[in-house]
Protein backbone atom coordinates (compact mmCIF):
# COMPACT_ATOMS: atom_id res chain seq x y z
CA UNK A 1 0.00 0.00 0.00
CA UNK A 2 2.78 2.49 0.87
CA UNK A 3 4.59 1.65 -2.48
CA UNK A 4 1.03 2.41 -4.32
CA UNK A 5 1.22 5.57 -2.32
CA UNK A 6 4.63 6.77 -3.14
CA UNK A 7 3.75 6.18 -7.02
CA UNK A 8 1.07 8.46 -6.91
CA UNK A 9 2.75 11.07 -5.64
CA UNK A 10 5.79 10.59 -8.12
CA UNK A 11 2.87 10.90 -10.72
CA UNK A 12 1.44 14.20 -9.02
CA UNK A 13 5.21 15.71 -9.27
CA UNK A 14 5.38 15.72 -12.80
CA UNK A 15 8.65 17.64 -14.27
CA UNK A 16 8.97 19.43 -17.76
CA UNK A 17 11.10 17.00 -18.91
CA UNK A 18 8.80 14.27 -18.41
CA UNK A 19 6.54 15.16 -21.33
CA UNK A 20 9.01 15.09 -23.44
CA UNK A 21 10.59 11.91 -22.13
CA UNK A 22 6.92 11.00 -22.80
CA UNK A 23 7.11 12.12 -26.79
CA UNK A 24 10.67 10.56 -26.70
CA UNK A 25 9.19 7.31 -25.98
CA UNK A 26 6.07 7.32 -28.54
CA UNK A 27 8.48 9.38 -31.16
CA UNK A 28 8.55 6.89 -33.53
CA UNK A 29 5.27 6.15 -33.53
CA UNK A 30 4.06 9.73 -33.79
CA UNK A 31 5.76 10.33 -36.75
CA UNK A 32 5.67 6.95 -38.10
CA UNK A 33 2.01 7.25 -38.42
CA UNK A 34 2.24 11.04 -39.04
CA UNK A 35 4.11 9.92 -42.63
CA UNK A 36 2.10 7.30 -43.45
CA UNK A 37 -1.29 9.26 -43.53
CA UNK A 38 0.13 12.23 -44.61
CA UNK A 39 1.25 10.11 -48.00
CA UNK A 40 -2.65 8.23 -48.15
CA UNK A 41 -3.38 12.14 -47.88
CA UNK A 42 -1.14 12.80 -50.96
CA UNK A 43 -2.20 9.75 -52.82
CA UNK A 44 -6.36 10.50 -51.91
CA UNK A 45 -6.04 14.18 -53.01
CA UNK A 46 -4.01 13.26 -56.41
CA UNK A 47 -6.79 10.81 -57.26
CA UNK A 48 -9.77 13.40 -56.66
CA UNK A 49 -10.94 15.20 -59.52
CA UNK A 50 -9.97 18.41 -60.49
CA UNK A 51 -13.05 20.95 -60.49
CA UNK A 52 -12.62 24.21 -62.19
CA UNK A 53 -14.82 27.42 -61.32
CA UNK A 54 -16.07 30.04 -63.85
CA UNK A 55 -17.12 33.78 -62.76
CA UNK A 56 -19.90 35.88 -64.67
CA UNK A 57 -20.44 39.64 -63.41
CA UNK A 58 -23.43 42.03 -63.83
CA UNK A 59 -24.49 45.04 -62.55
CA UNK A 60 -27.98 44.88 -60.89
CA UNK A 61 -30.26 46.85 -62.31
CA UNK A 62 -31.11 50.27 -60.36
CA UNK A 63 -34.60 51.57 -61.52
CA UNK A 64 -37.97 49.32 -62.58
CA UNK A 65 -37.82 47.87 -65.37
CA UNK A 66 -40.49 49.49 -67.23
CA UNK A 67 -40.97 52.98 -68.79
CA UNK A 68 -44.34 53.32 -67.14
CA UNK A 69 -43.52 52.12 -63.56
CA UNK A 70 -40.37 54.88 -63.77
CA UNK A 71 -42.59 57.35 -65.15
CA UNK A 72 -45.46 56.76 -62.24
CA UNK A 73 -42.37 56.54 -59.37
CA UNK A 74 -41.77 60.46 -60.46
CA UNK A 75 -44.90 61.76 -60.47
CA UNK A 76 -45.68 60.28 -57.16
CA UNK A 77 -47.30 56.69 -57.89
CA UNK A 78 -48.86 56.79 -54.45
CA UNK A 79 -51.16 59.50 -55.76
CA UNK A 80 -53.14 57.67 -58.23
CA UNK A 81 -55.47 54.76 -56.95
CA UNK A 82 -54.26 51.05 -57.35
CA UNK A 83 -50.19 52.00 -57.23
CA UNK A 84 -49.93 49.00 -54.90
CA UNK A 85 -51.44 47.16 -58.34
CA UNK A 86 -47.78 48.75 -60.04
CA UNK A 87 -45.51 45.44 -59.00
CA UNK A 88 -42.80 44.96 -56.32
CA UNK A 89 -39.72 46.20 -58.33
CA UNK A 90 -39.90 49.98 -56.94
CA UNK A 91 -37.74 51.37 -53.87
CA UNK A 92 -41.36 51.11 -51.78
CA UNK A 93 -41.15 47.61 -51.97
CA UNK A 94 -37.74 47.28 -51.10
CA UNK A 95 -37.90 49.19 -47.98
CA UNK A 96 -41.17 47.16 -47.70
CA UNK A 97 -39.67 43.41 -47.74
CA UNK A 98 -35.82 44.89 -46.04
CA UNK A 99 -33.83 43.92 -48.98
CA UNK A 100 -30.40 45.91 -47.87
CA UNK A 101 -29.69 46.28 -51.44
CA UNK A 102 -31.14 46.31 -54.81
CA UNK A 103 -29.02 43.33 -55.12
CA UNK A 104 -31.01 41.28 -52.86
CA UNK A 105 -33.50 41.24 -55.15
CA UNK A 106 -31.97 40.47 -58.16
CA UNK A 107 -29.76 37.37 -55.93
CA UNK A 108 -33.07 35.88 -54.96
CA UNK A 109 -34.33 35.63 -58.46
CA UNK A 110 -30.79 34.10 -59.39
CA UNK A 111 -31.66 31.55 -57.08
CA UNK A 112 -35.74 30.49 -57.33
CA UNK A 113 -36.68 27.29 -58.96
CA UNK A 114 -38.38 29.06 -62.18
CA UNK A 115 -33.84 29.38 -63.17
CA UNK A 116 -33.38 26.34 -61.18
CA UNK A 117 -35.10 24.21 -63.09
CA UNK A 118 -34.55 25.74 -66.66
CA UNK A 119 -31.10 25.40 -65.76
CA UNK A 120 -31.31 21.51 -64.99
CA UNK A 121 -33.45 20.99 -68.30
CA UNK A 122 -31.18 23.09 -70.58
CA UNK A 123 -27.74 20.81 -69.55
CA UNK A 124 -29.90 17.57 -68.78
CA UNK A 125 -28.28 18.02 -65.27
CA UNK A 126 -30.82 15.45 -63.78
CA UNK A 127 -28.78 12.69 -65.79
CA UNK A 128 -25.85 14.04 -64.84
CA UNK A 129 -26.41 14.08 -60.92
CA UNK A 130 -28.22 10.73 -61.30
CA UNK A 131 -31.16 12.38 -59.67
CA UNK A 132 -34.38 10.71 -59.36
CA UNK A 133 -36.33 13.35 -58.43
CA UNK A 134 -36.22 17.12 -59.19
CA UNK A 135 -35.69 18.23 -55.81
CA UNK A 136 -32.44 16.04 -55.61
CA UNK A 137 -31.17 17.66 -58.77
CA UNK A 138 -31.62 21.79 -57.35
CA UNK A 139 -30.18 20.53 -53.71
CA UNK A 140 -26.73 19.42 -56.47
CA UNK A 141 -27.07 22.37 -58.59
CA UNK A 142 -26.69 24.49 -55.04
CA UNK A 143 -23.65 22.69 -54.49
CA UNK A 144 -21.97 23.81 -57.87
CA UNK A 145 -23.62 27.12 -58.15
CA UNK A 146 -22.71 30.48 -55.55
CA UNK A 147 -24.28 33.70 -55.77
CA UNK A 148 -22.86 36.49 -54.10
CA UNK A 149 -23.06 40.25 -54.07
CA UNK A 150 -19.39 41.85 -54.12
CA UNK A 151 -18.02 45.11 -52.46
CA UNK A 152 -18.54 46.90 -55.42
CA UNK A 153 -22.02 46.42 -56.01
CA UNK A 154 -21.91 43.53 -58.60
CA UNK A 155 -23.43 40.36 -58.58
CA UNK A 156 -21.19 37.39 -58.74
CA UNK A 157 -21.88 34.08 -60.42
CA UNK A 158 -19.99 31.32 -59.95
CA UNK A 159 -20.12 27.75 -60.89
CA UNK A 160 -17.90 25.00 -60.32
CA UNK A 161 -17.39 21.68 -62.58
CA UNK A 162 -15.00 18.88 -64.05
CA UNK A 163 -15.20 20.51 -67.36
CA UNK A 164 -14.27 23.86 -67.42
CA UNK A 165 -16.48 24.68 -70.71
CA UNK A 166 -19.54 23.44 -69.45
CA UNK A 167 -18.65 25.27 -65.91
CA UNK A 168 -18.44 28.67 -67.99
CA UNK A 169 -21.10 27.95 -70.20
CA UNK A 170 -23.80 27.09 -67.31
CA UNK A 171 -22.71 30.37 -65.29
CA UNK A 172 -23.23 32.31 -68.63
CA UNK A 173 -26.78 30.64 -69.25
CA UNK A 174 -27.92 31.89 -65.26
CA UNK A 175 -26.99 35.12 -66.78
CA UNK A 176 -29.67 34.55 -69.94
CA UNK A 177 -32.14 32.86 -67.75
CA UNK A 178 -31.97 36.02 -65.62
CA UNK A 179 -32.80 38.22 -68.34
CA UNK A 180 -35.37 35.90 -69.73
CA UNK A 181 -37.18 36.28 -66.26
CA UNK A 182 -36.99 40.12 -66.10
CA UNK A 183 -38.43 40.40 -69.47
CA UNK A 184 -41.20 38.35 -68.47
CA UNK A 185 -41.97 40.01 -65.00
CA UNK A 186 -41.63 43.32 -67.19
CA UNK A 187 -43.76 42.13 -69.74
CA UNK A 188 -46.62 40.96 -67.12
CA UNK A 189 -45.87 44.28 -65.33
CA UNK A 190 -46.66 46.11 -68.26
CA UNK A 191 -49.57 44.13 -69.29
CA UNK A 192 -51.21 44.06 -65.78
CA UNK A 193 -50.36 48.12 -65.95
CA UNK A 194 -51.96 48.54 -69.04
CA UNK A 195 -55.05 46.81 -67.85
CA UNK A 196 -55.41 48.69 -64.74
CA UNK A 197 -54.50 52.25 -66.76
CA UNK A 198 -56.92 51.37 -69.50
CA UNK A 199 -60.01 50.23 -66.93
CA UNK A 200 -58.70 53.46 -65.19
CA UNK A 201 -59.31 56.06 -68.47
CA UNK A 202 -62.61 54.70 -69.06
CA UNK A 203 -63.99 55.27 -65.61
CA UNK A 204 -62.37 59.02 -65.95
CA UNK A 205 -64.27 59.58 -69.19
CA UNK A 206 -67.04 58.04 -67.81
CA UNK A 207 -67.02 60.25 -64.86
CA UNK A 208 -65.77 63.16 -67.25
CA UNK A 209 -68.74 62.76 -69.10
CA UNK A 210 -70.83 62.59 -66.21
CA UNK A 211 -69.18 65.56 -64.28
CA UNK A 212 -69.65 67.45 -67.75
CA UNK A 213 -73.50 66.74 -68.08
CA UNK A 214 -74.20 68.07 -64.96
CA UNK A 215 -72.42 71.67 -65.60
CA UNK A 216 -74.39 71.94 -68.32
CA UNK A 217 -77.98 70.96 -66.78
CA UNK A 218 -76.91 73.34 -63.78
CA UNK A 219 -75.88 76.26 -66.27
CA UNK A 220 -78.92 75.65 -68.69
CA UNK A 221 -81.58 75.66 -65.29
CA UNK A 222 -80.09 78.37 -63.73
CA UNK A 223 -78.62 80.44 -66.81
CA UNK A 224 -75.22 80.51 -66.02
CA UNK A 225 -72.61 80.57 -68.67
CA UNK A 226 -69.52 83.02 -67.46
CA UNK A 227 -70.23 83.90 -63.68
CA UNK A 228 -67.42 86.43 -63.61
CA UNK A 229 -68.47 88.10 -66.85
CA UNK A 230 -72.26 87.42 -65.49
CA UNK A 231 -72.14 89.49 -62.51
CA UNK A 232 -69.78 92.05 -64.12
CA UNK A 233 -72.50 92.69 -66.16
CA UNK A 234 -75.20 92.31 -63.85
CA UNK A 235 -73.44 95.28 -61.45
CA UNK A 236 -73.42 97.17 -64.65
CA UNK A 237 -76.68 96.95 -65.48
CA UNK A 238 -77.88 97.57 -61.86
CA UNK A 239 -75.67 100.79 -61.92
CA UNK A 240 -77.65 101.81 -65.18
CA UNK A 241 -81.26 101.51 -63.88
CA UNK A 242 -80.30 103.42 -60.68
CA UNK A 243 -78.43 106.10 -63.06
CA UNK A 244 -81.91 106.15 -65.35
CA UNK A 245 -84.06 106.30 -62.17
CA UNK A 246 -82.44 109.37 -60.91
CA UNK A 247 -82.35 111.02 -64.09
CA UNK A 248 -86.46 110.02 -64.54
CA UNK A 249 -86.98 111.50 -61.04
CA UNK A 250 -84.76 114.51 -61.35
CA UNK A 251 -86.82 115.41 -64.74
CA UNK A 252 -90.28 114.57 -62.76
CA UNK A 253 -89.78 116.80 -60.19
CA UNK A 254 -88.83 119.62 -63.31
CA UNK A 255 -92.03 118.58 -64.78
CA UNK A 256 -93.86 118.96 -61.56
CA UNK A 257 -92.88 122.58 -60.70
CA UNK A 258 -94.96 124.05 -63.81
CA UNK A 259 -97.36 121.36 -64.99
CA UNK A 260 -100.14 119.76 -63.05
CA UNK A 261 -100.25 115.82 -62.62
CA UNK A 262 -102.33 115.22 -65.24
CA UNK A 263 -100.13 116.56 -67.85
CA UNK A 264 -98.78 114.01 -70.53
CA UNK A 265 -95.21 114.67 -69.93
CA UNK A 266 -95.54 114.04 -66.60
CA UNK A 267 -97.67 110.69 -66.38
CA UNK A 268 -94.81 109.51 -69.19
CA UNK A 269 -92.12 110.03 -67.02
CA UNK A 270 -94.06 108.66 -64.18
CA UNK A 271 -94.83 105.25 -66.06
CA UNK A 272 -91.17 105.41 -66.83
CA UNK A 273 -90.04 105.38 -63.34
CA UNK A 274 -92.13 102.96 -62.31
CA UNK A 275 -90.81 100.45 -64.86
CA UNK A 276 -87.52 101.38 -63.79
CA UNK A 277 -87.91 100.73 -60.26
CA UNK A 278 -89.52 97.36 -61.19
CA UNK A 279 -86.71 96.36 -63.64
CA UNK A 280 -84.45 97.14 -60.15
CA UNK A 281 -86.55 95.02 -57.91
CA UNK A 282 -86.03 92.21 -60.11
CA UNK A 283 -82.38 92.65 -60.80
CA UNK A 284 -81.73 92.67 -56.86
CA UNK A 285 -84.36 90.21 -55.86
CA UNK A 286 -84.82 86.66 -55.55
CA UNK A 287 -87.05 86.08 -58.38
CA UNK A 288 -86.07 86.85 -62.45
CA UNK A 289 -89.06 86.59 -64.63
CA UNK A 290 -88.58 85.23 -67.62
CA UNK A 291 -89.74 87.30 -70.03
CA UNK A 292 -87.52 89.75 -68.88
CA UNK A 293 -84.80 91.49 -71.65
CA UNK A 294 -82.47 90.74 -69.08
CA UNK A 295 -82.53 87.57 -68.08
CA UNK A 296 -79.21 86.29 -69.35
CA UNK A 297 -77.98 88.05 -65.90
CA UNK A 298 -78.05 86.62 -62.31
CA UNK A 299 -80.11 87.72 -60.21
CA UNK A 300 -77.72 89.24 -57.32
CA UNK A 301 -79.44 87.78 -54.28
CA UNK A 302 -78.28 84.35 -56.39
CA UNK A 303 -74.61 85.43 -57.13
CA UNK A 304 -73.12 83.88 -53.90
CA UNK A 305 -74.95 80.57 -54.41
CA UNK A 306 -74.79 79.96 -57.87
CA UNK A 307 -71.35 80.74 -57.97
CA UNK A 308 -69.75 78.49 -55.72
CA UNK A 309 -72.14 75.82 -57.27
CA UNK A 310 -70.47 76.39 -60.54
CA UNK A 311 -67.52 76.70 -59.72
CA UNK A 312 -67.40 72.87 -57.89
CA UNK A 313 -69.36 71.49 -60.74
CA UNK A 314 -66.42 73.56 -62.70
CA UNK A 315 -64.00 72.28 -60.33
CA UNK A 316 -64.82 68.36 -60.95
CA UNK A 317 -65.13 68.72 -64.56
CA UNK A 318 -60.99 69.57 -64.78
CA UNK A 319 -59.95 67.26 -61.97
CA UNK A 320 -61.38 64.47 -63.80
CA UNK A 321 -60.32 66.03 -67.11
CA UNK A 322 -56.96 65.85 -65.23
CA UNK A 323 -57.10 62.67 -64.33
CA UNK A 324 -58.62 60.88 -68.02
CA UNK A 325 -55.22 62.62 -69.71
CA UNK A 326 -52.77 61.24 -67.04
CA UNK A 327 -54.17 57.86 -66.94
CA UNK A 328 -54.26 58.18 -71.37
CA UNK A 329 -50.44 59.04 -71.44
CA UNK A 330 -49.70 56.43 -68.82
CA UNK A 331 -51.42 53.87 -70.94
CA UNK A 332 -49.79 54.95 -74.17
CA UNK A 333 -46.64 54.43 -72.37
CA UNK A 334 -47.46 50.78 -70.90
CA UNK A 335 -48.55 49.94 -74.50
CA UNK A 336 -45.35 51.00 -75.75
CA UNK A 337 -43.35 48.79 -72.80
CA UNK A 338 -45.58 46.09 -73.54
CA UNK A 339 -44.06 46.32 -77.28
CA UNK A 340 -40.92 47.10 -76.67
CA UNK A 341 -38.34 44.32 -76.21
CA UNK A 342 -35.77 46.43 -73.40
CA UNK A 343 -32.31 45.54 -72.40
CA UNK A 344 -32.80 44.71 -68.62
CA UNK A 345 -29.32 43.29 -67.44
CA UNK A 346 -25.97 44.56 -68.16
CA UNK A 347 -23.61 41.93 -67.93
CA UNK A 348 -19.93 43.54 -66.77
CA UNK A 349 -17.90 39.93 -67.08
CA UNK A 350 -18.61 37.24 -69.18
CA UNK A 351 -17.76 33.52 -67.52
CA UNK A 352 -14.70 32.11 -70.06
CA UNK A 353 -13.40 28.49 -69.18
CA UNK A 354 -11.01 28.76 -66.42
CA UNK A 355 -7.58 27.73 -67.02
CA UNK A 356 -6.71 27.15 -63.05
CA UNK A 357 -8.44 24.42 -60.81
CA UNK A 358 -9.97 25.77 -58.23
CA UNK A 359 -10.45 22.15 -56.15
CA UNK A 360 -8.85 20.17 -54.39
CA UNK A 361 -6.52 22.49 -52.90
CA UNK A 362 -3.86 19.65 -52.28
CA UNK A 363 -1.34 21.39 -50.31
CA UNK A 364 -4.05 22.65 -47.82
CA UNK A 365 -5.88 19.49 -47.45
CA UNK A 366 -2.47 17.38 -46.67
CA UNK A 367 -1.46 20.22 -44.17
CA UNK A 368 -4.78 20.12 -42.46
CA UNK A 369 -4.73 16.19 -42.30
CA UNK A 370 -0.99 16.04 -41.38
CA UNK A 371 -0.97 18.31 -38.90
CA UNK A 372 -4.16 17.34 -37.22
CA UNK A 373 -2.75 13.75 -36.97
CA UNK A 374 0.29 15.15 -35.73
CA UNK A 375 -1.82 16.42 -32.50
CA UNK A 376 -3.96 13.36 -32.40
CA UNK A 377 -1.10 11.09 -32.00
CA UNK A 378 0.57 13.31 -29.34
CA UNK A 379 -1.79 14.02 -27.61
CA UNK A 380 -2.97 9.52 -28.01
CA UNK A 381 0.56 9.35 -26.36
CA UNK A 382 0.22 11.45 -23.24
CA UNK A 383 -3.41 9.58 -22.50
CA UNK A 384 -1.33 6.25 -23.35
CA UNK A 385 1.28 6.86 -20.93
CA UNK A 386 -1.08 8.31 -18.27
CA UNK A 387 -3.22 5.06 -18.16
CA UNK A 388 -0.46 2.60 -18.40
CA UNK A 389 1.65 4.54 -15.26
CA UNK A 390 -1.37 5.48 -13.08
CA UNK A 391 -1.10 2.36 -10.33
CA UNK A 392 -3.88 -0.44 -10.78
CA UNK A 393 -5.54 -2.17 -7.78
CA UNK A 394 -6.02 -5.92 -7.66
CA UNK A 395 -9.92 -4.83 -8.88
CA UNK A 396 -9.30 -3.35 -11.22
CA UNK A 397 -7.19 -5.66 -12.98
CA UNK A 398 -9.96 -8.18 -12.28
CA UNK A 399 -12.66 -5.75 -14.18
CA UNK A 400 -10.00 -5.26 -16.75
CA UNK A 401 -9.96 -8.97 -17.44
CA UNK A 402 -13.69 -10.01 -17.17
CA UNK A 403 -13.69 -6.75 -19.81
CA UNK A 404 -11.60 -9.10 -22.00
CA UNK A 405 -13.30 -12.19 -21.95
CA UNK A 406 -16.46 -10.87 -22.33
CA UNK A 407 -14.93 -9.60 -25.84
CA UNK A 408 -13.87 -13.12 -26.44
CA UNK A 409 -16.44 -14.82 -28.57
CA UNK A 410 -15.93 -11.72 -30.99
CA UNK A 411 -12.42 -12.49 -31.42
CA UNK A 412 -13.00 -15.75 -32.43
CA UNK A 413 -15.81 -14.94 -34.50
CA UNK A 414 -13.11 -12.65 -36.25
CA UNK A 415 -10.40 -15.72 -36.70
CA UNK A 416 -12.78 -17.72 -38.06
CA UNK A 417 -13.67 -15.36 -40.82
CA UNK A 418 -9.86 -13.97 -41.42
CA UNK A 419 -8.91 -18.34 -41.21
CA UNK A 420 -6.81 -18.09 -38.12
CA UNK A 421 -8.94 -21.37 -36.30
CA UNK A 422 -10.95 -20.66 -33.39
CA UNK A 423 -8.27 -19.32 -30.88
CA UNK A 424 -8.27 -20.55 -26.65
CA UNK A 425 -9.86 -18.47 -24.25
CA UNK A 426 -6.90 -16.56 -22.01
CA UNK A 427 -5.43 -18.65 -19.47
CA UNK A 428 -7.36 -18.43 -15.56
CA UNK A 429 -10.45 -17.53 -17.23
Amino acid sequence: MNTQDERVRQLEDVHLLDYAVVLARHSRKIVYTTLIVGLLTLLVVFLLPKKYTATARIVPPQQNLTLSAQITEGLGGAMIPGRAAFGALSGFAESLLGLKSPGDFYLGLLQSETISDRIIARFDLRKEFKATYIEDARSELEKIAKFRSTRHGLIAVEVTHREPAKAAAIANAYLEELANLLREMADQEASERLTFLERERREAGLRLAKAEEELRQFSEKNIVLLPDAQTRSMLEYIASLKAAIDFREVELQVYKQWATPFNFQVQQVETELKALREKLRQAEGPESSPGDASQVMIAVSKLPTLGLEYLRLYREVRYQEGLYRVFSKLAEIARLDHARDALVLQVVDHAKPPEKKSYPKRLVILLIVTGATFLIMILSAFIFEHFSAFPQSPEDRDRRQRFQAALEPWRQDLRRLTGRGGGQPPSGL
